[in-house]
């Protein structure tokens, strides 16, 4: 008969062996779910950037904790003893709950920049309200006939705190405090998406884009670890506060652990003179010549100190700008060309890829080999609004009536490979081609100059009309650095490539692989010169306007 202690492996085992063996046999299951003796050995191979990333997510799960704590304590202390403060500050906390804090946490890069601080408050805001209720019940829990013999002995408010109140709520506190270390893993990630450079959240998110899914599940396990860890800390001092001679040392390491937070947790200021530039995507080959620009001092012999920004949501790259959080932002020619339509104040400085990008791309094996095949068949797009009245002005022209046509957000590859859609619109030709070709999966596209889409510059670098970096002074030493960056790169490709590498450590080894193909791809289109083609933005508008995909 097996040992009730041998019942909890033998399910493990069971459920790791059933994983990989669906893995295994399920081919399809390999782009959504890599199995674990994959994880396991990309766990081992990774293991110093997963622990450099863990203890970012780490710091930041603990700041939220420890923030949280502070404010939530006092504000139920009060609700306890004043009934008109509950029903002032209870609504206010469940309206805060309601918020989701994925929303909330691009607003906190705004207004606190790209700090510690910006992902510290939407984690401690998540936590606020399990934890300000819980102490709240807490100090509500103490029992009549214990509070009403205090008084009978004459104690005064901080004795019957701190000798009654306080040890009666502790039950209450602590439950506080292990949903906290439970959920601050989820608020600290929700920070990261938004505002955060490096960290569990972001190497998730990156990986997951690149199709490194070893890498994501990897991130995946160490933040639940380490949120398991946190979890049975809080059981473990609790256990040490029931002893009532010793409860003081605990909550005493418990400040200790929040003078070290806010210490270290704490990031300098940019420094004045850094001039802040946002990527459009994650990091990719169509921004190696940035990389290569700082790592040959290009930018900075003129003068220009540059600092790259990973950016999760191409579509808050005006916003940042527009609030001063960011000074340049590589963007889409016809998201610019909808910004300026709008009102926004933006000038384009900069060209770094000179010709379309996107495609209509299909696989070799669905028997697509005109553009008339695509009757009757299942389109993805990334994002509705420009993006799908684009697909549809092309399928109108071409006279096409699509099965269906299904938003699919940034999956575009994932979903093709599991066949979900037979064409993926919005699919960069030099990046998703050699990504597919990466996961077994061959692919040809319809470029949109052959759709019928008038030739544009693709990527832009734009700044806010009235700032430093829309000066003619600033524009002219700028373009000068980006050019002789790109010159560099065209002449010395490999060269360009490995300081991408170096100055992106994350990358999985497949990510490399493929990344190295579409370099390949995307170096000879770089940008000639760094002058705004007027003409063909004009023409570009006029025919965006045109098809009402541009409001006028």
């Amino acid at each position: 008969m097996v040992k009730k202690t041998w019942v909890p492996f033998i399910a493990i085992c069971f459920l790791l062996g059933s994983w990989e063996f669906c893995c295994r046999f399920f081919s399809d299951l390999l782009f959504v779910l890599p199995p674990p003796s994959r994880i396991l050995l990309c766990i081992w191979q990774k293991s110093d950037r997963l622990l450099f990333h863990t203890g970012i997510t780490l710091k930041e799960m603990a700041g939220g904790f420890i923030l949280a704590l502070l404010v939530a304590f006092p504000l139920a202390w009060m609700m306890a003893f004043w009934e008109s403060m509950r029903m002032i500050l209870q609504p206010l906390f469940i309206v805060i709950q309601c918020i989701p804090m994925f929303a909330l946490a691009p607003l906190m890069v705004m207004w606190f920049g790209w700090s510690y601080t910006a992902i510290v408050l939407p984690t401690a805001l998540m936590i606020f309200f399990p934890l300000t209720m819980n102490i709240y019940q807490g100090l509500l829990s103490t029992p009549q006939h214990l509070a009403d013999y205090f008084k009978t002995l004459n104690a005064t408010p901080w004795q019957f705190f701190f000798k009654l109140q306080l040890p009666a709520s502790l039950p209450h506190i602590f439950a506080g405090f292990r949903i906290s270390a439970a959920i601050a893993g989820i608020a600290a990630i929700a920070g990261e998406w938004a505002g955060g450079q490096n960290g569990l959240g972001m190497l998730m998110l990156q990986s997951r884009r690149e199709t490194d899914l070893e890498i994501t599940f990897g991130a995946l396990f160490c933040l639940t670890f380490i949120s398991s860890i946190l979890y049975l800390g809080m059981a473990a001092l609790e256990k040490a506060v029931k002893n009532r001679k010793s409860w003081r040392l605990p909550f005493n390491s418990l400040a200790a652990t929040a003078l070290v937070t806010i210490v270290f947790g704490c990031q300098p200021s940019p420094k004045i003179k850094e001039t802040r530039l946002l990527l459009d995507w994650v990091p990719n080959p169509n921004h190696v010549a940035l990389y290569v620009g700082i790592e040959k001092n290009f930018f900075k012999q003129r003068g220009i100190d540059l600092q790259i920004l990973k950016l999760h949501d191409p579509s808050d790259s005006v916003s940042y700008l527009m609030s001063g959080q960011a000074d340049l932002a590589v963007y889409y020619m016809v998201e610019t060309l909808q910004a300026i339509q709008k009102g926004a104040k933006i000038a384009m400085i900069g060209v770094l890829i000179e010709e379309p990008l996107n495609s209509l791309l299909y696989r070799k094996d669905d028997g697509i080999r005109t553009i008339e095949d695509l009757n009757d068949k299942i389109i993805g797009y990334s994002m509705d609004g420009k993006s799908f009245k684009s697909l549809q002005t092309l399928l109108k022209q071409k006279k096409l009536t699509p099965k269906a046509m299904h938003n699919v957000s940034f999956d575009l590859v994932s979903t093709l490979a599991i066949k979900r859609v037979d064409a993926v619109y919005d699919a960069y030709w030099n990046i998703e081609v050699p990504h597919l070709r990466s996961l077994g999966i061959e692919t040809e596209f319809f470029k949109m100059s052959d759709l019928g889409i008038p030739p544009h510059q693709e990527l832009v670098m734009i700044a806010k009309e009235d700032s430093i970096q829309a000066s003619s002074e600033f524009v002219k030493k700028f373009q000068a650095a980006m050019q002789e960056a790109i010159t560099y790169c065209q002449q010395n490709p490999k060269e360009a490539f490995e300081m991408y590498l170096k100055a992106n450590p994350d990358k999985g080894d497949k990510a490399r692989e493929w990344e190295r193909e579409a370099w390949e791809l995307t170096y000879p289109i770089l940008a000639k010169s760094q002058q705004i083609d007027q003409a063909a933005v004009n023409n570009y508008r006029d025919w965006l306007l045109e098809h009402a995909i541009l409001q006028r």
